[in-house]
């Protein structure tokens, strides 16, 4: 009898450690955070693409009082390629690591020329949802005014970043994105949140360091035309 009942104590307090951990799991990974890092999956839109062994296959973001900044490394890690948006100055700041180290900043009409490049569209809403890296999603879909089809992408409010799209082409959505596709030099990528935590960000993250000499857009997208 008392072998039974310690048999059966055993296993309820296995029971209530793994329903305590899991509690504590999820309350972990929903945290509603405004300073961390995200890390996404990166894979091509198109895998049959020549080039593709060349692309990103991971992209980390840090985000801190509204700031982010988005890498990725590129051509087996020969490039390193860096977005910085700032929301105070409304600037949006490519860097390009490549043989030499360059950066162009983009003001806010230059954003609307260069980033908000999808055709014009309305969001409708679903009721779709689900979990991404442990937080809650919410599916969008964009409708194009062309008739280009219709786009899907799933975002998070759990994450205390205000307007996190304003200087890209999801700036009419009001989420931080966790599912979703992005264009830029001549990369076309598929992005999905993998983890998100919660971390100290220095503020000269948010800074174009010295090394980076400054130059156009124009001359930026020149300088990587034929790599991809």
């Amino acid at each position: 009898m008392y072998a039974r009942l310690s048999s059966n104590m055993i296993r309820i307090s296995a029971l209530v450690i793994v329903f305590v951990l899991s509690a504590c799991g999820e309350k972990a990974t929903t945290e509603k955070i405004s300073e961390g890092v995200i890390e996404y999956k990166a894979t091509p839109v198109n895998p049959k693409s020549s080039m593709s062994m060349m692309f990103p296959d991971k992209m980390t973001v840090k985000f801190r009082k509204n700031y982010t900044l988005a890498e990725l490394d590129a051509g087996v890690g020969a490039m390193h390629i860096a977005f910085l948006s700032d929301p105070n100055k409304k600037t949006f700041t490519n860097m390009v690591s490549f043989l030499d180290k360059k950066a162009a900043v983009l003001d806010s009409s230059a954003i609307r020329l260069r980033n908000y490049y999808l055709p014009d569209y309305t969001v409708t809403e679903t009721k779709e949802t689900k979990k991404i890296a442990g937080y809650n999603c919410q599916k969008a879909i964009l409708k194009f005014a062309d008739k280009s089809p219709d786009m899907e992408v799933w975002y998070t409010h759990d994450l205390q970043v205000s307007s996190p799209n304003w200087s890209n082409a999801f700036y009419k959505i009001d989420g931080v994105l966790m599912d979703y596709s992005l264009r830029k030099f001549g990369l076309e990528l598929h992005f999905t949140a993998q983890s998100v935590a919660r971390a100290q960000i220095d503020s000269t993250v948010f800074t174009v360091p010295a090394e980076y000499k400054m130059i156009s857009e124009e001359e930026l997208d020149q300088s990587l035309q034929g790599f991809f």
